[in-house]
């Protein structure tokens, strides 16, 4: 089942609360992201107790509460963030969807890609709207490291437990790797001339090579062969988005 009523009245409300704050003025000030920020978590938490029942799964939806804002917050056009307020919906929803599908059937593969394009867009939003806020506001490098490790750790815990609920332990230890590795490449990244959305891009093609070998490790299928391959297309795709990207000089 792909359409469930309660879960899209939720994503409509989360939605439509990022598309009201498009349409107004963006202030790059605290209180303007508070005054967002609060809200949308709040609707999340709500959202989660009511459809799954349980507050532990509330990590995704809070992930993109939090940095869809920050990352609207940088967009210039109008119309592009309310394009964006209608996507992060959409992602929103499939993650919401995935969350409760996976809730009382772990094993359901259509409910764990679901889960894992929304924590793909999740993770894009989140490297991307952070840097963005570490460059405009003069954001320090130690608080960039802490946020991208606390929030690749809670997002990939959720997607490790949700799988195999039997071990939390084991979930947590490979969560915290692979935030651990992403908060220290969060320190290059600090001193890269790219922009906020070229930097997303690279953290989330790293992330998202981290986290095929950790689920690959998990299970018992990690090869020698799995992880060169990941490594080269990693290189590949990297060299791509720095050929293609404007080089920012630091001043």
């Amino acid at each position: 089942m792909i359409f469930h009523f309660t879960i899209f009245l939720w994503s409509l409300i989360f939605s439509f609360g990022l598309w009201f704050v498009a349409r107004g003025e963006v202030l790059l000030q605290w209180s303007w992201y508070l005054s967002v920020i609060g809200p949308l978590v709040l609707v999340s938490v709500i959202a989660v107790s009511r459809v799954t029942h349980r507050i532990a799964d509330a990590a995704l939806p809070i992930l993109l509460s939090v940095t869809a804002p920050v990352l609207l917050s940088l967009i210039d056009s109008p119309l592009e963030r309310e394009l964006f307020a209608v996507i992060a919906g959409g992602m929103y929803y499939l993650g919401l969807l995935a969350l409760y599908r996976l809730r009382s059937a772990p094993t359901d593969q259509t409910a764990q890609s679901l889960l894992s394009t929304a924590i793909m867009a999740a993770m894009f939003f989140f490297y991307s709207g952070v840097y963005g806020f570490y460059v405009n506001f003069n954001f320090p490098l130690w608080g960039l490291m802490t946020l991208f490790f606390f929030g690749t750790a809670a997002v990939s815990y959720q997607a490790l437990v949700n799988r195999e609920r039997r071990n939390r332990w084991r979930s947590l230890f490979y969560s915290l790797v692979i935030g651990l590795i992403i908060g220290e490449c969060a320190w290059a990244f600090g001193f890269w001339p790219f922009g906020y959305l070229t930097t997303g891009a690279l953290a989330l093609i790293l992330y998202a090579m981290l986290w095929d070998v950790a689920f690959a490790a998990f299970y018992g299928e990690l090869s020698l062969k799995r992880v060169i391959i990941r490594i080269l297309f990693l290189l590949a795709f990297a060299f791509l988005i720095l050929l293609s990207t404007p080089w920012r000089i630091l001043a």
